[in-house]
């Protein structure tokens, strides 16, 4: 018998019967496309041990069991052949050129676009033949044979094109993505629209991948917008969850003469990480009064539904802010109730101040900028004086550092550095002018020495630019240690023997104090929650900038504020816990029925678990007893140092995230030092406005 089923079980493998072979009867399939897709199959797997007792020895019983093992064999290897077809091709439903109004399956190459024949269920063999002279996907599978997959990762550091993003290619051209990525290229450089048509463009596109497709400017310009909707949307969700956000505004004006207003949303969010976001860019008619000025801010705040996590906004100091900050004081507060502090919410932009004290302060130094920066340019526009000027210093024994450098008009911190270099070759200028009877823009001796006198407030005053600069987020504990220094520089000019230092000093103090005259110490609380700093800065600070019959009065003022503002938050921290944890009362109630000890005993368990929560040191006094972090350490994180130890101070840390939110300046740092006022390019000029607002919104957030 067992020799018997071996020798049927051969005779169905070695496929000597003529029902055995697959391919006589299958019409969805041909032999040719499994060759292409798969190569030539082997029947010895589908070899079965049948046990004849079944069919109880019949030859017939056999036959039907051998023909169900091979046709299901056959139906595995038909779907996984279709599935490689339809890899290639797609089914899509076109008009029927020969009855009007009908509509016909075909199936369309992936590639080449041409279109076939195809009827649900039926064969795919055209379409195997089709994939075997296909150029275009021949093409692309020798590619894929002879190249990894495009990846973009980030460079290593010191190696040439840092920081891209990390972008893999898929296996086949995806048409939907690259017009994706296009479009955020287009919005993120500020590319015209009419850049996808341009011929070399799509010469490298189609080099690239030969199945790119030509993308019209009226389609990149549709795709940049629905990018706009999406990131919009995407934002939304991401601002709901954020608890604290401020706000600054700026003007901005196109060559055509129309307005736009800047709102931009400063954030700390979830893993303590500064955010900054344009949430509108948009055209203001005029007039640009306060209640204007006012009424369109709120209407694009509500627009966002942001209005109960609004906590202050930082405007320069033009007088029509004023009556916008009026209007939106008293609607945010009716929104927020209690929980909106407004002496907080109007921060004046401490970079517009700054410019205003420069100009009051180098206007005494006009003809000595005027002569050096007439002095450069004479000496350097010409090899053969700049040689001549180079050898004078070396018979001077002077140390040729750094060079004489050119101020730019519109920023005044480069007219600081030329200053401070023209001032290392005085002795050299001085000596070049007797050599050369051409140069006659030598500064005199009482300009040198009045520059000399109010360099260290200069000095200072820059020192605040660099700061800025430097930083993405000027915050509020950023700038605080630099208004001291300007402070204690000119209180030491207020009280110089030099006339011209001294009247300087008094009229720069009187600028700065006349747009800080309205009491606001948010300065001064972002420095205390800034571990570098915390209260012992203050003190310091307050010895130095105020006399001190005042300093005992200053500093009283601010440790009241802070404590009353830390009862506020814990006030708030206590009652949501309260509502995160309802069973608190039942679980004590469990406690003192489940307890085997005295009842003394459990009251006392009860009593220490009300009063854990209320420790005889608060958090803020905890946080400010601590060593300060050192000031040397150029890697400290602030907003790291808080997330870290958010943990250890709950309550003091949403102190932190509120007030760190809040920038110094209203504008960026590149805007702001700069008088040449915020003009948009002639490409966003000659758009629609709406379609600046999409296109300087969705680089903000993409």
């Amino acid at each position: 018998m067992e020799s018997a089923v071996e020798g049927k079980g051969r005779n169905i493998s070695d496929g000597t019967d003529s029902e055995s072979n697959s391919f006589d009867k299958r019409d969805d399939m041909s032999e040719d496309e499994l060759v292409v897709l798969g190569g030539k199959i082997d029947d010895s797997a589908d070899n079965v041990n049948i046990d004849e007792s079944e069919d109880n020895g019949s030859k017939k019983g056999v036959k039907r069991r051998r023909k169900r093992v091979q046709m299901k064999a056959t139906a595995e290897r038909s779907k996984k052949a279709k599935s490689k077809v339809w890899d290639v091709f797609t089914k899509v439903t076109v008009p029927d050129t020969t009855e009007k109004g009908k509509m016909i399956s075909k199936a369309k190459c992936n590639y080449c676009k041409k279109l076939y024949s195809y009827i649900q269920g039926s064969t795919t063999s055209h379409l195997s033949r089709h994939m075997r002279i296909c150029v275009v996907y021949l093409k692309h599978v020798a590619k894929q044979q002879d190249q990894s997959l495009l990846n973009l990762a980030p460079s290593t550091a010191g190696e040439s094109g840092s920081g891209l993003p990390t972008i893999t290619s898929p296996k086949d051209y995806n048409h939907e993505q690259v017009k994706k990525l296009i479009a955020k290229m287009i919005i993120v450089h500020e590319y015209p629209f009419r850049m996808v048509e341009h011929t070399w463009f799509n010469i490298v596109m189609r080099y690239l991948n030969p199945s790119y497709e030509f993308i019209g400017r009226k389609t990149i310009r549709a795709e940049c917008l629905k990018i706009y909707e999406s990131e919009k949307e995407s934002l939304a969700k991401v601002l709901k969850g954020v608890e604290y956000i401020s706000l600054t505004t700026d003007l901005w004006t196109s060559n055509q003469t129309l307005s736009y207003m800047c709102l931009v949303a400063h954030y700390i969010d979830n893993d303590w990480k500064m955010q900054c976001r344009v949430l509108n860019f948009f055209e203001l008619d005029p007039p640009h009064k306060g209640p204007v000025i006012g009424q369109a801010v709120y209407e694009c705040v509500a627009g966002w539904k942001i209005e109960d996590k609004i906590v202050s906004m930082t405007l320069d100091n033009a007088s029509n802010n004023d009556g916008a900050i009026r209007g939106l004081r008293a609607r945010f507060s009716a929104r927020q109730g209690s929980a909106f502090v407004a002496k907080y919410f109007h921060i004046r932009c401490c970079a517009h101040i700054i410019n205003l004290v420069v100009k009051d302060g180098t206007a005494a130094l006009d003809s000595l900028i005027s002569n050096l920066r007439s002095t450069v340019k004479y000496i350097k526009k010409s090899p053969s004086r700049l040689h001549k000027f180079v050898e004078i210093c070396r018979s001077l024994a002077l140390k040729i550092g750094e060079g004489l450098s050119l101020d730019v008009s519109t920023r005044w911190s480069s007219t600081y550095k030329m200053l401070h270099t023209c001032i290392a070759y005085k002795e050299a200028i001085e000596t070049y002018a007797d050599a050369d009877l051409n140069y006659k823009w030598e500064p005199t001796a009482e300009e040198w020495d009045l520059f000399i006198a109010i360099e260290p407030i200069l000095a200072s005053l820059a020192k605040v630019t660099t700061a800025l600069s430097a930083s993405s987020y000027p915050t509020t504990n950023l700038f605080y240690p630099h208004i001291v220094d300007i402070k204690i520089a000119l209180r030491a000019a207020m009280v110089s023997n030099n006339l011209n230092l001294r009247t300087m000093g008094n009229a720069m103090m009187e600028k700065f104090n006349k747009y800080w005259e309205e009491k606001n110490n948010v300065m001064v609380i972002a420095t205390i929650l800034d571990p570098r700093y915390k209260m012992r800065f203050i003190e310091w600070c307050f010895n130095k900038i105020f006399d001190e019959h005042q300093v005992l009065f200053e500093l009283e003022d601010v440790r009241s504020e802070l404590e009353k503002l830390y009862g506020d938050f814990e006030v708030q921290h206590r009652e949501r816990k309260e509502s995160q944890s309802k069973s608190n009362a039942s679980s004590s109630l469990s406690i003192e029925r489940s307890c085997s000890l005295p009842s003394a005993s459990c009251q006392f368990q009860s009593f220490l678990s009300s009063t854990q929560s209320n420790p005889s040191k608060s958090e803020l006094l905890i946080y400010l007893e601590e060593t300060n972090v050192c000031l040397s350490d150029k890697e400290f994180d602030l907003l790291n140092w808080w997330k870290v130890n958010s943990h250890r101070f709950p309550v003091v840390s949403r102190m932190a995230k509120k007030f760190l939110t809040i920038p110094a300046t209203s504008v960026s740092s590149e805007s702001t030092f700069s008088m040449g006022g915020r003009t948009l390019d002639d490409y966003l000029s000659s758009l629609r406005p709406s379609m600046v607002e999409a296109l300087v919104c969705s680089s903000s957030w993409i």
